[in-house]
């Protein structure tokens, strides 16, 4: 293992890296360790160039495995015994929803078309991570309360059918060679869906994975931190570094861009116009998180051939299947009597009563519907947002309700509209459509 070899050598702190260690050292280890190594100089020394505190690069110690080795776990439908007609099941599903099955994207003309409801089976699966995921760094500092909600992650048919399209840009990048350069996606989504949570982190753990493991890091910027992942090699482990400065993180993965294979993932709003020129977009592959019409993603769309990914918010089933996860999962592998299993029943079906109530007040938002505090704050937003609405003039209720309305980045918009997949104009480009949150906001523009 490299690390033992250079405690061999003497070599303990990157000082010694700098000064201690001859060529000959440096060039046995591997191509990740010694990127890594020459990436954290670097950024250590551009921080001293310009007189700024001394770069702060932390090491997580032992989430690597936490992340990488996620326990599984799924929601099967067609079970008409048990509670919602759900089931829960440890491991990884027997089969997934293959990328024909989800590539459902309509025509404008049939926007309003009901899409079939598909038949029973995997309904979502969930990811465990003991020590969390990127988006909460890694429950670093969290409450024990914290670190239990924010393990779990689900991953619903949308989020799949993005990582599926980013694989295939991926695939013809690093293993066909048949792209122009690393691939950039944006996927935009409406605010409050689990885009960072469920998407972020599934595209985390799915990257790390990709193709055995042949990505040596990966990139995840948030609006206060950066981390970089270093991939497993042999029988060396993961491991993570944690950067106070994006400009800290942005020195270090150019440091090691040459020497290694990477992707970045972009999961703040403020950082994408800012590291336009930064970031190695001709070598490494980039994947931003964004809600719609920002003009934070302009220049990747137009001058670095960015795809646009649009996903959906989450369907009634996809909501019903977590609900589900959440209640019946502490009781997998359990024998459970008889009449626990139907105070189980009700007490769940109950509760789906009153989250399917809060669907039809504020829409299919995830972050407000499964929390009180969260639902009773947003749903005042809503009424909030309405009201300013019909004082002002600068929006018509018609448009939002006939499809035609563009998209404003106000917090009418973000409480009131989501955006709706629809094909493009021009071949295979992904647009959108504005629709009315819930049936309620609907009526009440209506009337």
């Amino acid at each position: 293992m490299w690390i033992n070899y250079l405690k061999e050598e003497k070599i303990y702190t990157i000082s010694d890296w700098v000064n201690g260690a001859t060529p000959e050292v440096k060039n046995s280890i591997s191509p990740v360790a010694r990127g890594r190594l020459n990436a954290v100089q670097h950024a250590v020394t551009e921080s001293e160039v310009w007189f700024l505190p001394r770069v702060s690069v932390k090491s997580c110690r032992d989430v690597y495995d936490s992340f990488y080795n996620a326990k599984w776990s799924y929601v099967m439908s067609g079970y008409d015994a048990e509670p919602l007609g759900m089931k829960v099941f440890d491991g990884r599903p027997q089969r997934i929803w293959t990328e024909a099955e989800l590539n459902i994207t309509p025509k404008t003309a049939d926007f309003d078309a009901r899409v079939k409801e598909g038949s029973n089976g995997l309904e979502i699966f969930v990811l465990t991570s003991e020590k969390g995921w990127p988006y909460n760094r890694f429950v670093l500092g969290y409450t024990e309360r914290c670190k239990t909600i924010c393990k779990h992650v689900y991953i619903r048919r949308e989020i799949m059918r993005v990582w599926y399209i980013i694989q295939r840009g991926l695939k013809a990048w690093w293993m066909e060679a048949t792209a122009k350069g690393p691939p950039i996606h944006i996927i935009i989504g409406t605010s409050g869906i689990g885009k960072t949570c469920g998407l972020g982190s599934f595209l985390f753990y799915s990257l790390l994975h990709f193709n055995e493991g042949m990505l040596d890091v990966v990139a995840y910027f948030l609006e206060d931190a950066a981390f970089l992942i270093y991939n497993r090699e042999g029988e060396e482990r993961g491991t993570v570094d944690e950067y106070k400065r994006w400009e800290s993180a942005v020195a270090a993965i150019n440091k090691m861009k040459s020497e290694s294979k990477g992707h970045i993932v972009m999961d703040t709003r403020y950082a994408m116009e800012e590291l336009y020129t930064q970031l190695p977009s001709d070598v490494w592959s980039v994947t931003f998180l964004t809600f719609p019409k920002s003009a934070h993603f302009d220049e990747w769309s137009a001058n670095k051939g960015g795809h646009h990914i649009i996903i959906n918010c989450d369907d009634v089933r996809d909501m019903k299947a977590f609900m589900a996860w959440k209640k019946l999962s502490i009781h997998t592998g359990e024998k459970v009597s008889n009449r626990r299993r139907y105070e189980l029943k009700r007490e769940i079906e109950d509760e789906w009563k009153i989250v399917e109530g809060r669907i039809n007040l504020i829409g299919p938002l995830p972050r407000y519907i499964f929390g009180l505090g969260c639902y009773e704050w947003h749903l005042k937003s809503v009424y909030d947002a309405l009201r300013a609405m019909k004082k002002s003039d600068k929006y018509c209720y018609n448009d939002i309700i006939e499809h035609t309305a563009d998209w404003r980045n106000d917090e009418v918009m973000n409480k009131l509209v989501k955006i709706v997949r629809v094909k493009g104009n021009v071949g295979g480009v992904e647009s959108y459509k504005c629709q009315a949150l819930s049936l309620m906001i609907r009526n009440m523009m209506m009337n």
